[in-house]
């Protein structure tokens, strides 16, 4: 069989691989549903008839054990069949998914879920590049699951270019597309833990940072008090000792287990924050100690899990046995257990141990591994798209730049996405965008700042090439007025202007560059006001040699003589082709040289009715 020849027919592929294995799998399990019906009731043949017939044997119901025991097998097998059905429906859907994003079938993915708060509409850039939400570049990328996971994705989203080490990034997301496999597995495993709410990592957290609970003295006497309880009762038992003597030790044990019951179930409570789901995480580290990878950054990441009996796995495997031990004060059998045995206490201890031991690591092992998923869900999107092109992130010594050859809009399917060549800088210049309504304008300005961000994030581009210098990115586009604030759509504008000035650094200042986009800037005044405030801005930022980009349907914006000598002019084209129901335009999207010399206002207007009255014979009152 040929491979499949693209990334979504390997996707289809697979999805229709596992919908067959999780049929094969669904007629297995009926297959075994049925004889476990059976077998149970053979089972009870032999007792029943021991039973109801006083001729037989009571021998006879011993029979009946072998074929409990067989049904109890069928038991265990038909979970396990339940828990591999569960993984391939996993497997299936996230196979689909997969197909969804490379269509851009947004409507087939999930509904996302809510903007952490930083990327708020005050953030810079979330709201502008969709960053979030339907449609968004977050819905792009492969999943995560996990909160250390979308900590750390939602980190790089919003401040890309904050860490170093991007070029480690890059590789590490470069070798994670070419193994898939590793990634789906993690996706799967990390999609069948329950979820987890940041706030109760937190307290598990907490909780490993905690001193010991159980004293020394408390831990001794758990072990001699049920001891000389048994020794005593047996002693009894065969007049060996005193009667009634065990009942001395049983009372100091039940005075421990009151004293220590309270406190112990606090800790246990918080020791399990979190429930089921960190509980399971040892199965999802266990995937990453497998595969450490040749990267110096995923082998770094790797290494700080741990290896053998100090794994981040095999500990936290240890930790979910004793939280199960802990569960035992839920059941009926709990009072008999913490009296007799000590049961808490006996668990109490472990617990501390086990913190003693790895408390201190825990935190680092959920850091390493939020930035492990964080990059298989960038390498997902990667291997999804392996014609994009991976960023080349240039040292500061160079001027700062932004040149991308072939760059289009990646949250557009790819038959739709228009690509154009796009140069900003060097510092000093502005690129001066004109053109008509619905052109193009908006939504390369949206590729620029996404190309910026998903570099942050060592994600391929939707590009034939990008090189860029590291900036700092500022944008002013989807700007909203606030009613309940007071806020005019006017003074949006201006207080998102000024907090672009404030971030540019000035010149010789050693900080990194800005690079700002702004869209329509100042379309909130009238035209006169407009040029000369939009002109002002762009001076500022021109004289601290920002790069960056701005639209604007003003054909006479650049007509001042520091704009004018610092702008690179360019525009959309739109074509007009006149049939039976008016004028019709057409769009091509390609960027061209010099300044816009065509409108289309008014023929959008005609085309949804806004026509002359006096042309079309209304009457005049």
């Amino acid at each position: 069989m040929t491979a499949p020849s693209t990334p979504r027919a390997a996707r289809v592929a697979r999805r229709e691989e596992l919908e067959r294995e999780g049929a094969a799998l669904d007629a297995e399990a009926a297959r075994l549903g049925v004889v476990r019906f059976v077998t149970f009731f053979v089972a009870l043949t032999p007792w029943v008839v021991a039973e109801l017939w006083a001729s037989v044997p009571d021998a006879v119901g011993f029979a009946s054990l072998p074929l409990l025991a067989l049904f109890a097998l069928l038991v265990s097998r038909h979970r396990r069949l339940r828990a591999r059905r569960a993984r391939v429906g996993v497997g299936e859907e996230l196979a689909r998914r997969a197909v969804a994003r490379i269509d851009r079938d947004w409507a087939a993915l999930p509904e996302p879920g809510e903007a952490p708060e930083r990327g708020a509409g005050s953030h810079p850039w979330a709201v502008d590049l969709d960053l979030y939400g339907r449609a968004s570049l977050r819905q792009l990328l492969g999943p995560v699951h996990t909160p250390m996971g979308a900590v750390t994705l939602d980190g790089w989203l919003l401040d890309p270019m904050a860490s170093e080490g991007l070029g480690a990034r890059q590789e590490a997301v470069r070798e994670l597309a070419l193994d898939p496999g590793l990634c789906e597995a993690v996706a799967v495993e990390g999609a069948l833990l329950d979820p987890v709410d940041p706030g109760a990592l937190d307290g598990f957290l907490a909780w490993c940072a905690q001193p010991p609970i159980v004293s020394a003295r408390a831990g001794l006497a758990a072990w001699i008090l049920p001891a000389l309880t048994l020794l005593l009762a047996v002693g009894d038992g065969f007049d060996l000792a005193p009667a009634w003597s065990w009942v001395v030790p049983l009372a100091a044990s039940a005075v421990v287990a009151f004293r220590w019951g309270h406190r112990l179930h606090l800790d246990f409570a918080r020791a399990s924050s979190g429930v089921p789901g960190l509980r399971r995480y040892h199965r999802l580290f266990a995937l990453w100690e497998a595969a450490p990878g040749e990267t110096a950054l995923r082998r770094r990441l790797v290494h700080a899990l741990g290896e053998g009996d100090e794994a981040a796995s095999a500990a936290l495997g240890r930790l979910e046995r004793l939280l199960d031990m802990a569960d035992a004060r839920f059941s009926s059998l709990h009072p008999a257990l913490a009296i007799g045995l000590l049961w808490d206490v006996h668990v109490g201890r472990a617990l501390d141990r086990w913190r003693a031991a790895h408390g201190a690591r825990v935190a680092g092992w959920m850091e390493s591994m939020g930035t492990l998923e964080a990059l298989a869900s960038v390498a997902t999107l990667a291997a999804e798209h392996p014609d994009w092109a991976m960023p080349e992130v240039e040292s500061p010594e160079h001027p700062p730049h932004f040149t991308a050859t072939g760059l289009g809009h990646p949250l557009l399917p790819a038959g739709v996405a228009v690509h154009n060549d796009v140069a900003l800088g060097p510092p000093g210049t502005a690129l001066l965008i004109t053109g008509s309504n619905m052109s193009g304008k908006s939504t390369l300005l949206r590729s620029i700042g996404l190309a910026v961000v998903m570099t942050g994030l060592g994600a391929p581009v939707c590009a034939g090439a990008l090189r860029l210098t590291r900036c700092r990115l500022y944008t002013s586009m989807r700007v909203q007025d606030s009613l309940e604030a007071g806020v005019s759509f006017f003074m949006a504008e201006l207080r998102r202007l000024a907090a672009i000035l404030d971030a540019a650094p000035p010149t010789g200042s050693g900080d990194e560059p800005l690079l700002y986009l702004v869209d329509e800037i100042l379309q909130g005044t009238n035209s006169e006001e407009r040029r000369v405030a939009g002109r002002r801005f762009v001076r500022h930022l021109l004289r601290r040699r920002a790069i960056g980009a701005v639209t604007t349907h003003d054909l006479g914006f650049h007509e001042h003589p520091e704009v004018a000598a610092a702008s690179r002019l360019v525009h959309f084209r739109e074509s007009v082709a006149t049939g039976g129901e008016g004028p019709g335009l057409t769009f091509d999207y390609r960027l061209r040289p010099g300044l816009a010399t065509t409108r289309n206002a008014l023929r959008l207007a005609e085309q949804v009715g806004l026509t002359d009255p006096d042309a079309a014979g209304d009457p005049v009152s």
